[in-house]
């Protein structure tokens, strides 16, 4: 097993994990949604079942990004990944428009409609907060120690997800105390902080899919030109991402090198920019100084 394929599965074995957790967390909802009809504890039990559909959707995704390069994918299929984590910024995008709407809607009624503050329901609400910021913290570290976007998003929806159920139990707790006009507006500022958790994503993944620059041109320079043999390094492009970046480089060297010696300098920057910048691949053309 290549160590691409070894990291693939480590992210699909976590998403394995986080998709059981939240089948646990939704099986608790709908147990209390049935002994308690709270309509607030329905909503959450919808929501937790589109967390687990998310988790199906981003383990098909991490499989399909998982596979070696092919002759339609020379460059491999890491980028799927990448899309997947766009894809989870759309439910996010969701997320925000729905908790939004319900604010503006309880806002322009005379009570809130469908909010119930049963015990049942506020224990649940807050054992699934617990179990969600134990899972989105876990999923974080393990998404940024394998370098893998969809882990991350995943992570960042999960942790929102734990600020809806912040914000309902909220809610229901300013429903208790007779204040019920307060939980829209903590509503409002739960969307708030998801939205701004959906940007950050999207600054991390848009440069991926376009090929921005993955690395400044003068490190790599730099790491070509540390070479004593090499008397310049230009035409330098990057793309990509830690880990799973591309970079192209000239080389000048002496003019009078015989070819076997011109690419053993070569294969030594190709070996240098890899370890040294992260690089997965690295391709070098030699020019005569």
């Amino acid at each position: 097993m290549t160590s691409g394929e070894s990291c693939s599965a480590e992210v699909r074995r976590a998403l394995r994990t986080v998709l059981w957790l939240n089948l646990g967390v939704l099986g608790l909802k709908v147990a209390a949604l049935i002994s308690s009809h709270a309509l607030s504890v329905a909503a959450e039990a919808v929501h937790s079942s589109l967390d687990a559909a998310n988790n199906v959707f981003a383990l098909w995704i991490a499989r399909l990004a998982g596979q070696a390069p092919d002759e339609d994918h020379p460059y491999g299929h890491q980028k799927f990944e990448t899309l997947g984590a766009l894809v989870l910024v759309g439910f996010l995008s969701i997320t925000v428009f729905e908790l939004v709407q319900r604010s503006v809607s309880q806002m322009t009624s005379n009570a809130p409609e469908g909010v119930r503050a049963t015990p049942l329901a506020m224990v649940v609400i807050a054992m699934s907060m617990a179990v969600g910021m134990a899972v989105s913290t876990w999923e974080a570290r393990r998404g940024r120690a394998l370098g893998s976007d969809i882990l991350v998003a995943d992570a960042a929806h999960t942790g929102a997800d734990v600020l809806t159920s912040a914000a309902v139990l909220a809610g229901l707790i300013a429903i208790r105390a007779g204040y019920p006009q307060a939980d829209p507006w903590i509503t409002i500022a739960v969307a708030i902080l998801i939205a701004r958790t959906g940007w950050r994503i999207l600054r991390e993944t848009v440069p991926v899919l376009v090929d921005e620059r993955a690395v400044d041109s003068s490190r790599i320079q730099r790491v070509a030109e540390s070479i004593g043999e090499v008397s310049s390094a230009y035409r330098i492009r990057s793309r990509g991402r830690a880990g799973e970046m591309f970079a192209e480089v000239t080389i000048a060297v002496a003019a009078d090198l015989d070819v076997k010696r011109a690419h053993e300098i070569a294969d030594e920057v190709e070996r240098r920019i890899g370890s040294e910048l992260g690089a997965r691949e690295v391709v070098v053309h030699i020019e005569p100084a």
